[in-house]
């Protein structure tokens, strides 16, 4: 259990002494099942419900509005995408609906409001797919979009191996008018006019990273803030996020921080980037009492089993703007943060749920490929952790 997860919301439990427990549904890169688990917050326990048997490995999950129906990517050829049925009841049953065909391997999917099309990107090409209105499931492909001349396409690799190279993830602004793709390959995040009605995309411009076109960062994910001025870019190959600024044709730079501890010590004789793979990010979501992110925070991987990867915490500004943390005593000024218990392998991805409505803590998931975790039936892991807030001791493993 080891890729993006999608938290489905909370139940009344009625045979177990919670108020309440946290459904999830998880890829896994060592499955080719989808697997459904269960959180217990009073219990501090996660457990497995279900494997339900898929077209995996699956590396990341989408879904629609009210949770009803998931959208997934996966590594298996020919390269495809699946819909799937999840229906709530005391026993849960997730049912497929239907699988589609793409060109290239995919590895990130999302559906934006108003909920009627999913995107998918990956490597040499990316896609919009109509949502089905009758099933929820997958339906015409109304627009393929190249991350390669179209000359180039036919002898492109389409396979997973250009997932290291090739786009890697697409997020829509607010307002929906821009999309935005990073490529690692060509160092630059794509932008794109995007029309909610029809779902096709329009390029705008690329935009390079703000060390040089031969900083070879490798702009991997990123996210939006909610009030459709900034956006967040995580690199790969130098273990940064970056900030811009959304302008109506372009992105302005801002800051960068870097998502690995100042003096970061490795087993090497010598301390690199290179021992590192910076991976995902999350904004906090809102709640009634906080309805703008306070922070962000980001995953790196290792590179090897013998490094451990890392997660930062990124204190934001009501604006979004990074600020420094409050506390003067803090060794390092720009963020807390969490040497996570292996190298993450493949994973280190994580997502988040806020603790309630009216209060500061948060429970993220973290996935693990690493092969210290692998279990014997062949999948990895997902641990939970614990965050209070600032200066209250950091992000715990607690399940």
């Amino acid at each position: 259990m080891d890729v993006q997860h999608v938290l489905v919301p909370p139940i009344n439990s009625t045979d177990i002494g919670d108020a309440s427990v946290h459904h999830i549904l998880s890829g896994s890169f060592r499955s080719l099942s989808l697997l459904l688990l269960a959180f217990s917050p009073s219990k501090r326990s996660i457990s497995l419900l279900q494997s339900i048997p898929a077209f995996g490995p699956h590396q990341y999950l989408a879904s629609n509005q009210d949770k009803s129906r998931i959208y997934t990517t996966s590594w298996a050829l020919p390269p495809s995408l699946s819909s799937w049925h999840v229906e709530r009841s005391d026993s849960w049953r997730i049912s497929h609906i239907n699988t589609v065909p793409i060109t290239a391997t995919s590895s990130y999917i999302t559906m934006p409001p108003p909920y009627t099309h999913a995107y998918s990107v990956g490597g040499p090409t990316g896609e919009s797919h109509l949502i089905d209105k009758n099933s929820g499931g997958l339906g015409e492909k109304v627009q393929e979009i190249l991350f390669v001349s179209p000359s180039d396409l036919e002898r492109a690799d389409k396979t997973r191996v250009a997932l290291r190279y090739g786009s890697h993830g697409i997020e829509f602004t607010p307002s929906l008018k821009h999309a935005f793709v990073p490529v690692l390959g060509s160092n630059t995040i794509e932008m794109y006019a995007h029309d909610s009605a029809s779902g096709h995309l329009t390029h705008i411009t690329s935009v390079e990273s703000p060390r040089g076109k031969d900083a070879k960062d490798g702009p991997r994910h990123l996210k939006i803030h909610p009030n459709g001025n900034l956006l967040y870019c995580v690199t790969e190959h130098s273990n940064y996020v970056d900030a811009y600024h959304i302008l109506p044709t372009s992105l302005e730079y801002v800051s960068s921080r870097s998502i690995l501890p100042r003096n970061t010590s490795l087993s090497q004789s010598t301390t690199s980037n290179h021992h590192f793979r910076g991976d995902t990010l999350m904004l906090t979501p809102s709640t009634s009492r906080i309805p703008n992110p306070q922070l962000l925070i980001t995953t790196t991987r290792g590179a090897s089993s013998d490094v451990r990867g890392w997660l930062s915490f990124f204190p934001l500004a009501e604006n979004g703007n990074f600020s420094p943390l409050e506390s003067i005593e803090e060794a390092d000024q720009e963020a807390e943060r969490f040497q996570t218990p292996t190298s993450g392998g493949k994973a280190n991805a994580i997502d988040i749920l806020p603790k309630g409505e009216e209060e500061d803590g948060l429970w993220i998931l973290l996935t693990d490929d690493d092969e210290l975790t692998a279990s014997p039936n062949g999948t990895g892991a997902v641990r939970v952790l614990e965050w209070d807030g600032w200066g209250k001791g950091g992000a715990k493993i607690v399940a």
